[in-house]
């Protein structure tokens, strides 16, 4: 169908609840709030899904389209005769309907989406052309205002918590043509990597539902790996938009500290909470990281003279060693320098052992800056707590209720003891500028070339130990995710191929770490290595435990 036929003008005024311009109307918080997890139930989308997608159905097994698995692959597919963006965003939301089921990786379905997508439709072709991301399906972290939706942090406490206005980050995507998909289920208030929430409860792999998405940006990388979405936005305070993605196979950027605007964002630690582009290729995250901060350096970077450190003793697990070892060696036949090093005082800077006369482990701050982030968010907030102490009560009554975990109340309620105790605590004293300084220094030595040591334009390691993990228990990350998180740099996950283990096929990723600006660097240096290495393919399957599948070489 057409946008100006009237079979499909009707669905569109009938799922369009209000414009999210980015200003507020009168209503909008009461139909949110109905909204929010009525768009979740099987019936509600089913009956969307008939709307705007003939013979739709939620539960048959009747092919789903195919995802692009890039950008230029949906702006080719846009490009043919008759295509349409209503086509492309109505295919987008029939994957939903038919894989979230699995993933839970999805807390809310925007349906304004299809009114966004006639309006693209309706752009002049020459204007569409200067958009970037015309027409690419947006998922959007459950911490990150969109303009109409709840902003909850994952948790059933904050569902009345509407955003007035897009975050300033959404507000750029958008005006590049991007259209919000959903918002992302993600670990309850971002405090660890097993990405329950207790709106959506556990974010599964798109590869198993009995493993760990990771977290906390769960959602986004479980639903781009599905073909939920084609870009995503998280956050990274210490690992979060990279762990999951080298779960789930996909790419996930922790940038320069301070390069993307956080308005309108729920943080948790001011001094390392980053947002985190989160995409399915490298290249697609340098489009949004152009958008997202337009000052950022480029860098044509090829990998003939390019010098390699890899963090050998953080790969462990066999099946792992001898993939990257496969994809190191890629390198080498490219002209890099690769050679195995490691960093002083390495272990102190993972948090394993405690700091020099500090008495302490290195950790992050959150653990200290949480309540004061929620003292100043809070009282800002409509329909919300008014400050930590009455948010731990909420939490309370929501433990009561079976919905947050007894696991969060804990912690909230250890960061308010840690708080009020923080001038006697060593973790404190140990986790200030003591921290920061010792963490640059170290690193600044592997990347500083002077006398005869040997330096390195990126280092190497894995986010995640091993090529999957159980939901039950998370993802082990062996604490490097804390080198760029203490650091400032920007690092990168992103996958390098696919490996064979007990449980199937498996995505081999890595993390790459780089100098403060680098960030476009990264994604080249990834873009050029998984063309020479190879990425994992995923392909649409039809299995009672997984969503999507991968496919050996």
């Amino acid at each position: 169908m057409q946008p100006s036929d009237p079979a499909y003008a009707s669905p569109v005024a009938m799922i369009d609840l209000g414009s999210r311009s980015g200003t507020h109307q009168p209503d909008r918080r009461q139909r949110a709030a109905i909204r929010h997890r009525a768009m979740k139930k099987l019936g509600c989308l089913a009956a969307l899904s008939a709307l705007i997608i003939p013979n739709a159905s939620v539960t048959g097994r009747s092919s789903l389209p195919p995802a692009p698995q890039s950008i230029a692959a949906l702006h080719a597919a846009l490009r043919a005769p008759n295509a349409r963006c209503t086509q492309i965003i109505a295919s987008y939301i029939k994957r939903a309907l038919r894989l979230d089921g699995k993933l839970h990786a999805l807390i809310e379905i925007a349906p304004e989406a299809m009114a966004e997508a006639v309006r693209i439709d309706a752009t002049p072709m020459a204007t569409r052309r200067q958009l970037p991301l015309a027409c690419v399906p947006l998922l959007v972290k459950d911490n990150i205002d969109v303009a109409g939706f709840a902003t909850t942090g994952g948790s059933a406490v904050l569902t009345g918590n509407i955003a007035s206005t897009d975050s300033a980050a959404v507000a750029r995507l958008k005006r590049a043509g991007a259209i919000v998909i959903a918002k992302t289920n993600m670990s309850e208030f971002a405090l660890d990597f097993k990405g329950r929430s207790s709106l959506d409860g556990q974010t599964s792999s798109p590869y198993a539902v009995s493993e760990s998405a990771g977290g906390s940006s769960s959602g986004n990388a479980a639903a781009l790996a599905a073909g939920l979405g084609l870009i995503a936005l998280g956050t990274d305070t210490s690992g979060s938009a990279r762990v999951p993605a080298a779960l789930a196979g996909t790419t996930g950027l922790r940038p320069t500290f301070g390069t993307i605007p956080l308005d309108g964002v729920m943080g948790l630690s001011p001094s390392q909470d980053v947002i985190g582009p989160m995409c399915l290729d490298p290249l697609d995250c340098a489009t949004v990281l152009r958008v997202l901060s337009p000052k950022t350096p480029e860098d044509a970077q090829t990998l003939r003279g390019l010098r390699v450190g890899v963090l050998r003793a953080f790969i462990t697990e066999p099946r792992q060693v001898a993939a990257l070892d496969k994809a190191l060696q890629s390198l080498r036949t490219a002209g890099a320098h690769v050679s195995d090093t490691h960093l002083r005082d390495e272990l102190v800077l993972t948090g394993t052992i405690e700091a020099p006369g500090k008495g302490a482990k290195f950790a992050s701050r959150s653990v200290f800056d949480f309540p004061d982030v929620m003292d100043h968010y809070l009282p800002t907030r409509s329909d919300a707590p008014t400050d930590a102490a009455q948010l731990l009560k909420a939490l309370q009554g929501s433990s009561a209720k079976g919905q947050s975990t007894a696991r969060v109340v804990e912690q909230v309620s250890s960061f308010m003891a840690r708080r009020a105790g923080k001038a006697s605590d060593p973790r404190y004293e140990a986790n200030g500028s003591f921290r920061d300084r010792f963490v640059r220094e170290r690193l600044d030595e592997a990347f500083a070339c002077y006398g005869s040591a040997p330096c390195f334009d990126i280092l190497v390691y894995p986010s995640v130990q091993g090529l999957y993990a159980l939901a039950q228990t998370g993802p082990e990350t062996a604490g490097t995710h804390r080198f760029a998180a203490y650091s400032g740099r920007p690092a990168l996950a992103f996958p390098l191929g696919t490996a064979m283990t007990p449980v199937g096929p498996r995505p081999v990723s890595l993390e790459i770490l780089g100098r403060e600006g680098d960030d476009l660097r990264l994604l080249a240096i990834a873009s050029t290595w998984q063309r020479l290495a190879g990425k994992p393919r995923i392909v649409d399957c039809d299995t009672p435990t997984g969503a999507v599948c991968l496919s050996l070489p």
